[in-house]
């Protein structure tokens, strides 16, 4: 039996968000995440259901930058002189605010997903991370007021249908009770219960194990990153193999460039971080630490049941942190890679697999970007939008009217055209 927290169903899932980027160029007319549950291993395959629940956005205030005609009392939006200088500031303090924040949120550790967005699109990801934060960007209008970007969907179709995949996969071998927690300390511990579990269970000799947490910090380079592998599996050679699951709604069209660079992007910082859980190179105290957790935390009644059930021995945060990275040492390095692709149009779709592809691990490839994206949370380098060549993914973009990127990409050509006059 392995253990979850309300948010691990409750909340949007960050690769749901990635997945619908991915899915938009499939279907032209698709719209392009205190307590816990314990995930239980089923011999029978049936499962208790884990529902997810949609995030409500509020448009927020409307500012409109206006100015008074002499004589008259009237007020006109203008978008020209002081008051157009005006808008700008407010929309640019507006971006500053948003990609701060979103730096700061992730100052603990960043999820693989995070990358995955950065991979597709990375001021997309600052937007999306900021409304989930309650942060909307704004636009300014050709009338010149600064309004928020309406109509928000952190839920779309394609999303919806790429995490029901996810879970049916998941309850496919695992099943999940409730366990009620109140502090972030119990809610991590049950998480490393559920990877103890899942890794136990592969080393005696399970045909596969599904959503498993892990962590470590890829090549030093002084971020912690965490994710969930979809599935880890010995294939039949005895070899460690790691499977990314992602769905499709158009069959039938081949992958983009964008999409097979971003799995396996994705692929490989999976493989880096479980090879360095199997070889004990991750500092348990050191995670914790970064996720601004106590190891000598004593865990609650409740989640010390648990692990007992599991034959974990300690009473504290950090007893079960070393329980956890000891298992690992029992699973070799990752050897192969596999990403698998399924319908995401009806119902029992996770059972029809489409196709598969192998990824071949690319290290100096996998450092490159790495560098490149922990640039932007290093605070080194601006937000970046899509290359000229990907162009094609503003298309089905929500907030393309209030990107920044586009904004100073504009004015950027804008300036040179009136350089050369």
């Amino acid at each position: 039996m392995a253990v979850a927290g309300d948010d691990d169903f409750g909340s949007l899932d960050d690769s749901a968000i990635l997945q619908a980027y991915e899915d938009y160029e499939q279907s032209q007319d698709e719209e392009g995440g205190g307590g816990g549950s314990v995930a239980t291993t089923s011999s029978d395959g049936k499962a208790e259901d884990a529902s997810g629940s949609g995030i409500n956005m509020k448009s927020g205030i409307k500012i409109i930058i206006q100015h008074e005609e002499q004589g008259t009392g009237s007020s006109n939006n203008v978008k020209t002189g002081e008051q157009s200088t005006l808008a700008d500031w407010i929309y640019e303090e507006n971006n500053t605010i948003i990609t701060e924040s979103v730096r700061g949120v992730r100052s603990k550790y960043i999820n693989t997903s995070d990358l995955q967005m950065q991979e597709w699109c990375e001021q997309q990801m600052i937007y999306n991370i900021g409304a989930k934060m309650g942060m909307i960007p704004q636009l300014i209008t050709d009338e010149g007021a600064v309004v928020p970007v309406k109509e928000i969907q952190l839920t779309t179709p394609a999303m919806k249908a790429g995490t029901e995949v996810h879970k049916k996969k998941d309850l496919e071998v695992n099943s999940y009770v409730n366990v009620a927690v109140s502090t972030h300390g119990d809610s991590f511990a049950l998480k490393l219960l559920n990877t103890i579990q899942h890794i136990k269970h592969l080393v005696m000799g399970a045909s596969c194990i599904r959503e498993v947490t892990i962590f470590s910090m890829p090549f030093d380079y002084g971020f912690m990153m965490m994710g969930i592998v979809d599935e880890l599996r010995m294939n039949e050679h005895e070899e460690l193999e790691l499977v990314e699951v992602k769905t499709r709604s158009n069959r039938f069209k081949p992958l983009s460039k964008a999409q097979v660079r971003t799995h396996n992007l994705q692929a490989m910082v999976y493989k880096q971080i479980i090879d360095d859980l199997t070889t004990g190179v991750v500092d348990g105290n050191l995670v914790l630490e970064k996720m601004r957790l106590d190891p000598k935390h004593v865990l609650d009644e409740k989640v010390l049941e648990h692990a007992r059930a599991l034959d974990v021995a300690g009473r504290t945060l950090g007893d079960i942190m070393t329980t956890m990275l000891d298992q690992f040492r029992f699973l070799p390095r990752v050897s192969s890679m596999v990403v698998e692709y399924y319908p995401s149009d009806k119902d029992k779709a996770y059972k029809e697999l489409l196709s598969s592809r192998r990824v071949d691990f690319d290290e100096a490839w996998l450092k490159k970007r790495l560098e490149t994206h922990f640039g932007f949370w290093r605070g080194e380098r601006e937000v970046s939008g899509v290359d000229i060549e990907e162009l094609w993914k503003c298309n089905m973009c929500q907030f393309v009217d209030a990107c920044h990127w586009r904004k100073r990409k504009n004015d950027e050509c804008v300036k040179k055209m009136n350089q050369k006059k």
